[in-house]
C-alpha cells in the first residue's frame, strides 16, 4: 500500500518501533516515498503513563524527521480521548487502511492481525478529516466548548460537601 502512493501518505499509529533487526520496513517505505516527493505525515500517541512507548516513539520520530517526514505526537490530555489508538493510513486521498496492526515486529510476525483497505474517496475523506483534527490538536483544544453543563457533577459534589460541612459546623457550635 505504501509503495502505491504518489502524492500523500497519512499515518496514525499508537506507536511505531524503529528497529526490527534493522530498520522497520514500513519506515523504510515511508522514507523512500518521502525522498521521491510524496508528502508523508505521521501521528503517534504520547502518554506520560507509557514511558517506554513514548521513548520508542521519540526514537522513531527522530529517524523520520531526519528523513524529511513530518511527525506529530498527540498528547492524551489534548482531547476527550485517552489515547490515539488508531492503526491506519490514508494514501493519496483515495485508499484507506484501517487495521489492528501495530507497527512493531511482534505484531507483524507473531500476531493474527487484521486490516482492511478501502479504495473509496469518501471513506478516505472521512479518515483524512479525523487525521487532520488530531494533527491540529493543541493543549488549548481540550478546553474548547467546555461550559457549565460540563461541570455539573463537580459543582453538585462541592455543594453537598459545603452544606454538610456547614451543618456539622452549626452542630458543633451548639455544643
Amino acid at each position: 500500500l505504501i509503495n502505491s502512493a504518489t502524492k500523500s501518505i497519512l499515518v496514525e499509529q499508537l506507536y511505531i518501533q524503529k528497529n526490527w533487526n534493522g530498520i522497520n520496513p514500513f519506515l523504510k517505505g515511508l522514507v523512500n516515498k518521502s525522498k521521491n516527493g510524496v508528502r508523508v505525515k505521521v501521528i503517534m500517541n504520547y502518554n506520560p503513563s507509557y514511558e517506554s512507548t513514548d521513548r520508542m516513539n521519540e526514537e522513531t520520530a527522530i529517524y523520520l524527521r531526519n528523513n524529511g517526514i513530518e511527525v506529530k505526537f498527540v498528547y492524551s490530555n489534548w482531547s476527550y480521548f485517552t489515547n490515539v489508538h488508531n492503526k491506519g493510513m490514508v494514501i493519496d486521498g483515495r485508499k484507506t487502511l484501517v487495521s489492528s496492526i501495530n507497527w512493531n515486529e511482534n505484531s507483524v510476525r507473531n500476531n493474527r492481525e487484521v486490516g482492511v483497505i478501502v479504495d473509496n474517496g469518501e471513506v478516505a475523506e472521512y479518515f483524512t478529516k479525523i487525521f487532520n483534527y488530531d494533527w491540529n490538536l493543541s493543549k488549548e483544544e481540550k478546553n474548547m466548548g467546555m461550559d457549565y453543563e460540563s461541570y455539573t457533577d463537580t459543582i453538585a459534589i462541592i455543594a453537598v460537601f459545603s452544606i454538610a460541612f456547614f451543618m456539622i459546623y452549626l452542630h458543633w457550635r451548639r455544643k
